[in-house]
C-alpha cells in the first residue's frame, strides 16, 4: 500500500465579479478532477487552522506529519536545498538582493524586491560585504542564484545569535524596510535583544557598502537600479527531529521543484524525485506523477506530488488566468489512472496547502482547500464536484493540516492502536519492527 499526496499548490481562492461570482476552481472546466471527487470522500483542509495563512513550507511540514513546535523556519530548508552546511547553533536567514531608497528620515523605502542583476554582478557585491563582527556575532552572506543566498550568524566568546527576531522583509514593494528586532516571547530574550543588534548593524554596513559600490554607480549611469540592500527573512535554526521513515513509518519521497522542497526531503530524510517545470502545465503534471509511480515502484510508501502553477498564477492576481491553468492541470488528472496509482489499495489524496487569492494584497489566505482521497477503505460520498463549496458538504468535513497523516496512515491499515507501547520511540504507525523478548 501506498498514500500519494498531490499538492495543487495555491489551489484555493475567492469569488471574483470577473468570473461571474465564481472562484477560479469553480469556474474552470475540470471534469477528471470532479471524476477524483465523486469516486471518494470530500472535505476542506485547513492546513494550519481556519482563517491561517501559512507559507507553502510550513503547510508541508505539518500535512508531512510534524508537529509544528518542531518547524526550525523556512531557511533551514532554503540552506539545506542549496547544499550548504548546518549546524545547531547557527541561524540562517534568506537574503535577496533589492533596490532601496534612502528617505529623509534615513528609513529605507524597497522599491525592487529582487533586483534584476546577474549572477557575476551578485558575487561581487557578496564579498565586499562579508564577512562582517559585531560584539560577538559574526554575520556572513553566501550568494546562490538567481539574485539571493543565506546569511549565517555564528557566535563566539559565549555568544550565541537567536532566531527569535523580525524579517526586514516588508514582502510589499514601496513599503519601508522593516527594522530587526527582537519577537515577543523570544525564548531567550537578552540573545534575540543582542542579534537583533547585530543584525541591524549589518544591514546598515550592507547598505552603506553596497550604495557607494562602483558596480552600483556604474548601473546608476546606465540607468538602470542598484542592488544597493539585502533584504532578509525567514529566520531559522536546525532542530533534531525524526526522519520521515522513523516518524510517519512509511519511507517518504518528494516529487518536486526548487531548493524549497529539496531542502524539505534532505531535513526529513525523503528521496527527492527533483524535476524542472515544463513550459506546458499538463505535460508538467504529467511527468510528475509518472515520477511518483516510478517512486512507488522504488519502494516509496508515501510521496508527495507538487505543482506551484496554481501559486504562481494567483500571484499574478489574474483570476482568469488562474482559471485557465487549473483547466490545463485537470488534463493531466487522468495520469493517476494511466499510471497505475489509483487502485484499491493505494490511498491518493488530492487537495492543496493553502489559499492564493487572485486579488487583495494578500500573500496567501487562510481560506479552506478542497480535499478529495480516493482508494484504500474510502466509500464515495455525495460531493460530485472538486471545488471549495462543493466539498464543504464531504463526508470528511473540516480537517486541519495535523490530520492528514493519520487519516492515510488509517486508511492503509497502518495506525497503531494508540494505547499500546510497542516500541521506545512510540509515534502513532504500526510499527514494523518490534524487539523480541528472548530468554536464556
Amino acid at each position: 500500500m501506498a498514500v500519494i499526496l498531490v499538492i495543487l499548490d495555491g489551489i484555493a481562492d475567492r469569488p471574483w465579479p470577473a468570473l461571474g461570482g465564481l472562484t477560479p476552481l469553480q469556474a474552470a472546466r475540470t471534469p477528471n478532477l470532479d471524476r477524483f471527487a465523486t469516486a471518494g470522500q470530500t472535505g476542506l483542509l485547513h492546513s494550519l487552522g481556519r482563517g491561517m495563512a501559512p507559507g507553502s513550507e510550513l503547510a508541508h511540514f505539518v500535512l508531512f506529519g510534524y508537529p509544528r513546535e518542531l518547524y526550525p523556519g523556512r531557511a533551514v530548508f532554503e540552506a539545506a536545498g542549496e547544499g550548504l552546511p548546518l549546524a545547531v547553533d547557527e541561524v540562517v536567514f534568506r537574503g535577496l538582493f533589492a533596490t532601496v531608497e534612502r528617505m529623509d528620515d534615513g528609513s529605507l523605502r524597497a522599491i525592487t524586491r529582487r533586483t534584476e542583476i546577474g549572477d557575476d554582478a551578485c558575487r561581487e557585491l557578496t564579498a565586499a560585504i562579508t564577512p562582517f563582527t559585531w560584539d560577538g556575532i559574526t554575520i556572513e552572506f553566501v550568494y546562490n542564484s538567481m539574485h539571493q543566498g543565506i546569511v549565517y550568524l555564528r557566535g563566539s566568546a559565549g555568544v550565541e545569535p537567536s532566531e527569535d527576531v523580525t524579517d526586514s522583509d516588508p514582502y510589499v514593494p514601496g513599503d519601508h524596510v522593516i527594522r530587526p528586532q527582537p519577537l515577543d516571547g523570544a525564548r531567550d530574550p537578552f540573545g534575540a535583544a543582542h542579534t537583533a543588534a547585530a543584525l541591524e548593524a549589518w544591514l546598515a554596513h550592507v547598505y552603506t557598502t553596497l550604495d557607494a559600490h562602483p558596480l552600483n554607480a556604474a548601473r546608476r549611469a546606465s540607468g538602470e537600479q542598484p542592488a544597493n540592500f539585502l533584504l532578509v527573512k525567514w529566520s531559522a535554526r536546525l532542530k533534531r527531529m525524526r526522519r520521515f521513515e522513523e516518524q510517519n513509518g512509511l519511507a517518504g519521497a518528494s516529487v518536486s521543484s526548487g531548493v524549497t522542497y529539496k531542502g524539505i526531503a534532505e531535513v526529513l530524510g525523503m528521496r527527492w524525485y527533483g524535476c524542472e517545470y515544463l513550459p506546458d502545465a499538463t505535460e508538467d503534471l504529467r511527468a510528475r506523477i509518472a515520477l511518483a509511480a516510478r517512486a512507488v515502484s522504488d519502494g516509496c510508501g508515501f510521496v508527495h506530488v507538487h505543482t506551484k502553477a496554481p501559486d504562481v498564477a494567483g500571484h499574478t492576481k489574474d483570476p482568469l488566468l488562474k482559471r485557465d491553468i487549473i483547466e490545463a492541470l485537470d488534463t493531466a488528472i487522468p495520469a493517476l489512472w494511466d499510471q497505475g496509482l489509483v487502485t484499491p489499495e493505494n490511498l491518493v489524496i488530492v487537495t492543496g496547502d493553502h489559499g492564493t487569492p487572485s486579488g487583495t494584497v494578500l500573500v496567501h489566505s487562510g481560506d479552506a482547500v478542497p480535499l478529495a482521497m480516493v482508494g484504500a477503505a474510502t466509500f464515495a460520498d455525495d460531493v460530485t464536484a472538486f471545488d471549495e463549496r462543493s466539498c464543504a458538504a464531504g463526508s470528511l468535513g473540516h480537517l486541519e493540516g495535523r490530520d492528514v497523516m493519520p487519516e492515510a496512515l488509517n486508511r492503509i491499515a497502518r495506525i497503531k492502536y494508540m494505547s499500546a507501547k510497542l516500541t521506545p520511540a512510540g509515534g502513532i504507525f504500526w510499527p514494523s519492527r518490534t524487539e523480541p523478548f528472548r530468554v536464556p
